[in-house]
């Protein structure tokens, strides 16, 4: 009886032992079904987030005759001309610089006709800025060659290159405040951020915008440019 009894005692032992590691195989599965479904929606919502992004920033460049109160003219340089060679890109800067052209009539309208004749040599960029107005010379989604940092650079392949005036008769102030209108409204069209607007100087090392740089002003133009983001952001809703 006695040993009917330990041998029973022996196979009850054992069956809970083998009862107690199937649970906790049972245990281990569910873990990793857990970790593979966490794993799955943290792979989906990147997915959705990314088509987010994609849905909101446009694929093509955009032709605003108006940026929040400041008038915009769009005349084109010529396809294939030097300073356009229409090399299709992401968007992934705002580039600001300006012009260092001093003399009296160097505004935006006189910069802007420049570029629309194809300009002088290969530089180009996309958008000249005065005291009254704003002219577009290249579309958004096309390379330009004004940040300085050579045919692969960042800058010249993904950022959009901003020219502000500085021509003597000129309200540099309201230049400013020009460029930085039109600085928030690139930045809510194409989703871009406040470290994503750059300096010329950035990728280059050139002193420009120099008058900006040297009255420390860009982050001050950077806080204003994100006000008006959010002002071209309240417009759309």
């Amino acid at each position: 009886m006695i040993k009917a009894a330990g041998q029973a005692a022996l196979a009850l032992s054992g069956e809970k032992e083998g009862s107690t590691m199937a649970q906790k195989r049972r245990r281990k599965r569910r873990k990793r079904r857990g970790c593979g479904l966490l794993l799955g929606l943290m792979v989906m919502a990147g997915v959705a987030f990314g088509a987010w992004r994609l849905l909101k920033a446009p694929t093509e460049g955009l032709y605003p005759e108006d940026v929040l109160g400041v008038p915009v003219y769009t005349q084109l340089a010529p396809e294939g001309a030097q300073n356009r060679p229409g090399t299709k890109r992401e968007i992934r800067y705002i580039v600001i610089h300006e012009t260092g052209n001093t003399a009296a009539g160097a505004d935006a309208a006189a910069h802007g006709q420049l570029e629309a004749k194809g300009g002088e040599g290969t530089t180009g960029w996309h958008y000249t800025v005065d005291d009254t107005e704003v002219w577009h010379s290249i579309p958004d989604d096309e390379v330009a060659y004004h940040a300085g940092d050579g045919a692969e650079g960042d800058g010249n392949l993904h950022g959009i290159g901003v020219e502000l005036c500085v021509n003597a008769g000129g309200d540099f102030e309201k230049t400013f405040d020009n460029a930085a209108r039109l600085t928030g409204w690139l930045m809510n069209s194409y989703d871009l951020s406040a470290d994503q607007v750059k300096e010329h100087y950035d990728f280059s090392g050139k002193n420009c915008p120099q008058t900006i740089r040297e009255n420390g002003r860009m982050e001050e133009f950077v806080a204003l440019a994100e006000q008006y983001a959010q002002q071209a952001k309240a417009q759309e809703d």
